[in-house]
């Protein structure tokens, strides 16, 4: 009898912790999912103002900055950007003929503020392995974002992809708009770290009590 009265104390205790734990493991997905949707839509919405004859403008050479095909897409990459502060990079990027391997188009730099020497800027044709993120690849066939947060000589990031058309449908490019993630990295850690001990604890409260009362006396 005193087996199951301790049993019966100690698995509101388990269950507390399993539902914190499961409290705070939701709350982190559900930040992550809110931004990853909200960089997908961004991007798609934003892909649709760029033309494929804009994007064919621009040779893919270092020259290509300051002319005025270049400065014409620069100018609506930075709209972006303005629109959408917690953006940090806006760029756009086509494919070539290495599986995998994508160059830039255009890059726009971050806000001045948030420049680095660790973020340079890409120059048009300089190449990009995207082979470590499949939804940047996906996204030439149609909107996607990076389902876990991605690390690359530029920092850590969440990201947005949408393709950038021609008028018979065919995707030309892709457009490509970064969240920096290093503060939501940190943020995700600290919940799964919380959760588990909440877990943890009610795991403990429930064998300590439940042995306790197993005990004879």
């Amino acid at each position: 009898m005193k087996r199951y009265f301790g049993v019966f104390l100690s698995a509101p205790l388990f269950l507390i912790g399993l539902g914190i734990f499961i409290y705070f493991q939701s709350q982190a997905a559900g930040t992550f999912n809110q931004t990853r949707d909200r960089l997908m839509l961004i991007a798609a919405n934003n892909a649709l103002s760029i033309s494929a004859d804009e994007v064919f403008s621009i040779p893919l050479e270092d020259r290509s900055e300051g002319t005025p095909e270049y400065l014409a897409v620069y100018q609506k990459l930075l709209r972006i950007k303005e629109a959408n502060p917690f953006v940090k990079y806006v760029y756009i990027m086509t494919s070539t003929n290495q599986p995998g391997v994508l160059q830039y188009v255009i890059d726009a730099d971050p806000v001045p503020q948030i420049i680095t020497a660790k973020c340079p800027t890409a120059l048009p044709g300089d190449k990009y392995d995207a082979n470590r993120f499949p939804e940047m690849l996906k996204a030439f066939e149609g909107p996607s974002a990076d389902k876990k947060i991605s690390a690359d000589e530029w920092g850590m990031f969440l990201s947005g992809y949408a393709p950038i058309k021609d008028i018979n449908g065919r995707t030309v490019a892709i457009l490509g708009v970064d969240f920096d993630a290093a503060n939501l990295k940190t943020r995700q850690n600290k919940a799964h770290f919380a959760g588990q001990v909440a877990l943890f604890m009610g795991i403990f409260s429930f064998i300590i009590l439940g042995f306790s009362f197993a005990q004879p006396r």
